[in-house]
């Protein structure tokens, strides 16, 4: 199973499991609620399976890994830019923005990691799925500074 479509299948329990770590970096008097830390989760990993399924020449590929792929427009920093303006509103620092991210990436790969049985193919997807997580890391973090 591709790790696009694992995110799809698995969404629920991906999203429970990085709630449950979100939580232990909210501040105890924020405002932000189960179901926004759970909807927030929800449309960074759908719009990452999304941005997976994009074809990427080489090039593209490069450009992506070395920070050069930043396109206003896109629904993907889109998404990140709001998740740092939703956490920047509700108390939240630059490192727990940054941890959350940190967890949803290892949330995910462990979890398709047992579910897969090829590892050549699994390489290539898990390099995607980093440049997705960075990219949009990298547009919070980018939001956060401007809005501080």
């Amino acid at each position: 199973m591709s790790l696009s479509d694992f995110i799809e299948t698995n969404l629920s329990a991906l999203v429970a499991d990085w709630t449950e770590y979100a939580r232990t970096v909210s501040l105890k008097d924020t405002r932000l609620t189960e179901t926004q830390l759970r909807n927030s989760a929800c449309d960074i990993l759908m719009w990452i399976a999304a941005d997976m399924r994009e074809p990427q020449t080489d090039a593209q590929q490069k450009a992506k890994s070395y920070g050069d792929r930043h396109d206003a427009q896109s629904a993907l920093d889109r998404v990140a830019r709001e998740h740092a303006d939703d956490r920047l509103a509700h108390g939240y620092g630059i490192n727990d923005v940054v941890g959350e991210y940190r967890a949803l990436r290892a949330s995910v790969l462990r979890e398709w990691l047992q579910t897969s049985p090829d590892r050549a193919a699994v390489f290539q997807e898990m390099i995607r799925f980093n440049e997705a997580i960075d990219q949009m890391l990298a547009e919070s973090v980018r939001q956060y500074a401007q809005r501080t």
